[in-house]
């Protein structure tokens, strides 16, 4: 087998050799997949291989292998292919060659493809349109930049020279047709159309033959359209937002659910030729075709690149300072973290001076930092803890207290997002994804986010006026995703349903429009902004940052119980309350075991205590105290 460097900077060499030795009727493709799955699950070899999120795209090769995580936008209809295909050399000799995990079937010099062939073979592949996951916080580029290999300038000679030759889908088109490249005449078969080439070179051919029809939601044939000025629309759902999207392609029945992060280890592909050039002599399929769409379909791969999936993993997490898989006995975790509740103790104290000498809101904080959906019954979904920071005063509002505070929230986790609730943010921001049927795409909106995507909600933005329908659609959207954790994706004759798991703040001046699981009233020892954060950022030390970063993923997916012995004691304390005139509800119940729960596993503990419910108690008794208490 070839070494490192060969197969990740020329995988198609090994395809071609495993090819060669099995046959076009061999078991090649198991061989390949098994080849490439082996190398990849080695940790020595998977740090080689670059990451496309972080190395701009003149420092790769076309056709070398790189590794790529983003969260899936949108699932296109499955894709037909030419799996093996079959060329022929100037003496009428022929052979067939290897065409998966390619864009472009590629014909040796003086050699050209037989496009009538009975030994060709198709497939279909998924295709998926990834965009950079969505949030991603600067420290968390910064760390995967750090653990990037450095690469040299990528040399493009090998691809230099060559005649691309574009040919349009064959299931579209059955008509003959010629094409004249520099005075050169060549007719192709079912009408295809190709260049000429020089002698000696390489020619090359697109693989894929067309789509298939796929039913069911959320699916397309398209990629990001182009907007009215031109510009390609990489349909982020965070305006502003920057990075690289890719069409994502996968074989051996590997698939993925919209809005998962997925890592991907595959081939690049950015052939120019990718991209649909709808000039003059396209009049023929243009008129069968819609321009939007034609224009979705293939992007310009130096925006969009094409990958090739060798091997796909949904990401549990996306921390780049633990391990893919974090276990309760991995030995990492306390290595990183150190002691759970040290490191909480040292975030809560943190917290403590960022609100300002507010104790009961950094432990509340805390609490919210850790929280995640870990069951959902009917239509409750359970485990999630949104709050509504109210008592954000006038005077904490000229000192931007709000924008300050999401600053520091964004050094520790690792996806966020700010919003200003203006009124005409809330009037002109598209929130709910859309299906658009003329361009055959889903355009995304803000609340498509990836899980465990703080996103942090300024009311103190919101100024008098009125919200028009768009605006009331955003707010019903809002409170569907903080209470109910879905949004009803728009599909215009019907809507489809889709989970979140998007922890959210609400900063507000009084209590906010839309209801949280529990509002705190901020109550600050002192109102002195830039002093109280000054002293902060004296205490974030790179190790600190790297604890406290580790830990809220760590509690965050840690496993949590609720023992026989416990649940009997939360009854009898049910029990005794129901006996009093101001006894707590069923919902405050409820309430009172997710808080629990979240106050145990911040502080390490992986079932309930006496001691954590008893402190879980005297939170929320304080808390609801502060609610009906107004401040001065």
């Amino acid at each position: 087998m070839p070494g490192l460097d060969d197969w990740i900077l020329t995988p198609y060499r090994l395809l071609d050799r495993i090819f060669d030795e099995c046959g076009p009727n061999g078991s090649w493709k198991e061989r390949a997949h098994e080849f490439f799955t082996q190398e990849i699950n080695n940790p020595l070899v998977l740090k080689r291989i670059p990451w496309l999120n972080e190395t701009p795209l003149h420092r790769l090769r076309p056709n070398q292998v790189v590794r790529y995580r983003g969260m899936v936008q949108d699932m296109y209809d499955n894709e037909f292919f030419l799996d093996t295909y079959e060329v022929r050399d100037k003496t009428g000799t022929t052979k067939l060659r290897p065409g998966r995990y390619k864009d472009i079937a590629e014909c040796g010099p003086e050699e050209e493809l037989v496009r009538d062939s009975d030994n060709c073979q198709t497939g279909d592949r998924l295709t998926y349109y990834c965009i950079p996951t969505p949030g991603e916080n600067a420290w968390v580029k910064e760390v995967y930049s750090e653990m990037n290999p450095c690469l040299s300038e990528a040399s493009t000679s090998s691809s230099c020279g060559r005649t691309k030759r574009s040919v349009c889908d064959e299931a579209e088109d059955e008509q003959e047709d010629t094409s004249i490249v520099g005075g050169a005449r060549q007719q192709t078969a079912e009408g295809t159309s190709m260049e000429a080439a020089e002698p000696g070179e390489n020619k090359r051919f697109r693989t894929d033959i067309g789509n298939a029809s796929a039913n069911g939601a959320g699916t397309s044939s398209g990629t990001p359209a182009s907007t009215s000025n031109g510009t390609p629309d990489l349909n982020f759902p965070i305006p502003g937002m920057k990075g690289t999207p890719c069409l994502v392609k996968l074989y051996d029945d590997v698939s993925f659910s919209l809005n998962d992060v997925i890592e991907i280890v595959g081939i690049l592909s950015v052939d120019p030729s990718l991209a649909r050039k709808n000039d003059d002599n396209d009049n023929n399929e243009m008129e069968f075709m819609d321009v939007e769409e034609d224009a979705a379909r293939c992007p310009p791969p130096s925006l969009v690149p094409r990958l090739h999936v060798l091997t796909a993993r949904k990401m549990a997490h996306t921390n780049p300072l633990l391990p893919a898989q974090v276990t309760e006995s991995d030995n990492t975790n306390a290595t990183i973290v150190g002691d759970m509740r040290e490191t909480r103790e040292v975030l809560r104290k943190i917290l403590e001076e960022a609100f300002l000498g507010d104790a009961l809101a950094a432990e509340l904080m805390v609490c919210h930092l850790v929280s995640s959906v870990y069951l959902r019954q009917d239509v409750i979904a359970l485990g999630k803890y949104s709050i509504n920071v109210s008592g954000v005063s006038k005077s904490l509002q000229e000192q931007k207290y709000t924008n300050k505070l999401y600053q520091l929230l964004s050094l520790f986790v690792t996806q966020s997002h700010f919003f200003p609730m203006t009124l005409n943010n809330m009037n002109k921001v598209k929130f709910v994804p859309k299906k658009d049927y003329q361009s055959n795409r889903l355009i995304s909106g803000l609340l498509q986010l990836s899980q465990h995507t703080h996103l942090v909600l300024d009311e103190t933005a919101l100024t008098a006026g009125q919200l028009d329908t768009q605006g009331v659609q955003n707010l019903t959207a809002l409170g569907n995703a903080i209470n109910w954790q879905k949004v009803d994706y728009d599909f215009q004759y019907h809507q489809l349903e889709q989970f979140t798991n998007i922890p959210v703040i609400i900063f507000s001046e009084g209590r906010a429009m839309i209801n949280s699981d529990a509002e705190i009233r901020l109550q600050p020892s002192n109102l002195e902004v830039s002093a109280a954060f000054n002293c902060i950022q004296a205490q974030l030390t790179p190790d600190i940052l790297r604890r406290i970063r580790s830990y809220l993923t760590v509690a965050r997916i840690s496993n949590y119980n609720l023992t026989e012995d416990m649940q009997k004691m939360v009854q009898d304390d049910f029990v005794d309350s129901r006996k009093n005139d101001n006894g707590i509800s069923a919902e405050d119940l409820h309430n009172l075991l997710i808080l629990a729960r979240l106050v145990a596993v911040s502080c390490g503990e992986n079932h309930l205590t006496a001691d954590v419910w008893k402190c879980t108690k005297i939170l929320e008794n304080e808390r609801k105290l502060r609610v009906r208490t107004p401040t001065q």
